[in-house]
């Protein structure tokens, strides 16, 4: 079992700070969310820890594997997977040839597809069509499914909710909460604390690039200040 250890990460583009001296582990089979406004430095980290931004830290570490040191393609080698913000799939190409592509690190006779499609059934019912022809909230969830391809011990979602209705975030948070309690770790960053609240047991809260409160999920849901910000009430 491997937990991801993130100790003192900095994050600037140029001059401007983006993340300074963040710390927090995710340990085998947690759900740990980090919430924060937009610019709070909640992507930068994610990012940083996937070796997608500029970073200094004292270590990040997933297991015994150094990833200050191992190039960006190669943890998913390692079991991690990611969800970037904004889905980038590869509109060009059909569902499954997307999914696949989340597989090449794999066997391709051995790849969790009919897991990804049993969870998700309306990408069965469109693995030939076009990932560029889906709504937003398909492609979320062949974000998700692509990510789940790499059969991960950890995964790592930035702001999953976005431009989602209602309907479609709950429905992304029932499947996470489902992921967790198969014994898949998460890291969710999210601007929408609710749903933040909802899928982890612990939370972060970012401002201006550090940490500025950490708890229970149900303890910061309880947080009169956490309230007034980020839930409105």
């Amino acid at each position: 079992m491997s937990t991801l250890t993130v100790e003192g990460l900095s994050v600037h583009y140029g001059g401007v700070r983006a993340a300074h001296d963040v710390s927090f582990t995710v340990e085998p089979g947690q759900s740990l969310g980090i919430i924060g406004a937009n610019g709070a430095g909640k992507s930068s980290t994610l990012k940083a820890i996937m070796g997608l931004a500029p970073r200094q830290a004292r270590a990040i570490r997933f297991g015994a594997h150094d990833l200050l040191r191992a190039p960006a393609h190669t943890l998913v080698r390692h079991g991690i997977g990611y969800v970037p913000e904004g889905r980038h799939v590869f509109p060009g190409l059909t569902v499954e040839k997307n999914l696949l592509l989340g597989a090449y690190t794999s066997s391709w006779k051995r790849t969790p597809i009919d897991e990804v499609y049993e969870l998700f059934p309306v990408l069965g019912e469109m693995r030939g069509r076009l990932a560029g022809a889906l709504s937003g909230g398909q492609q979320q969830m062949l974000a998700v499914g692509r990510a789940m391809m790499c059969r991960p011990k950890v995964m790592l979602l930035d702001e999953p909710s976005m431009g989602l209705s209602p309907k479609l975030v709950g429905d992304i948070a029932g499947v996470l909460k489902q992921l967790n309690a198969g014994g898949l770790a998460i890291l969710l960053v999210e601007q929408n604390a609710k749903l933040t609240f909802d899928v982890t047991t612990t939370c972060l809260v970012m401002e201006n690039g550090e940490i500025a409160a950490s708890g229970t999920s149900a303890e910061l849901s309880d947080d009169p200040q956490v309230r007034r910000i980020y839930l409105g009430l």
